[in-house]
């Protein structure tokens, strides 16, 4: 599901084309303290998965369950491109909110819906923001 999220946010908002990365690279960043460069990093992140009350019957097994992500973004408010990036932080995260909210990226039974979004505390010159979503789904498990 997380490549379905960054192939629509690359397809729909162009800032972030080729610059949304996922886990891997965000633990790597944070480990290395290597900061974003050049305006804006975007990382998709799952946050999280809350099950509810499933239902067994012969053979099956279903459980709604929600799944949260979030879309993290990261930007050095020290240079040039960092600077142009902030002065458009509110517009930025609408067309985000706009591309994400009441989509759905396969089979769920939901779509996406926006959950909060808050900076976030960082170091060393950068402005971070979270923006998290949350979609229903459903376990189905057949034996």
């Amino acid at each position: 599901m997380l490549e379905l999220v960054v192939a629509r946010l690359e397809a729909e908002i162009a800032e972030l084309a080729h610059r949304i990365d996922g886990a891997a690279e965000f633990t790597r960043m944070m480990e290395t303290k290597t900061l974003p460069s050049g305006g804006v990093r975007a990382y998709v992140l799952p946050t999280g998965i809350r099950g509810q009350r499933g239902d067994a019957v012969t053979g099956a097994f279903t459980q709604p369950i929600t799944r949260t992500i979030a879309v993290v973004l990261l930007t050095r408010s020290v240079d040039a491109a960092g600077e142009r990036a902030l002065s458009r932080l509110g517009a930025f995260v609408d067309e985000i909110i706009a591309t994400l909210a009441g989509w759905a990226p396969s089979d769920e039974v939901g779509v996406f819906e926006l959950r909060q979004a808050s900076i976030i505390p960082t170091e060393h010159g950068l402005l971070g923001y979270q923006i998290e979503f949350s979609i229903n789904d459903q376990l189905r498990i057949f034996s």
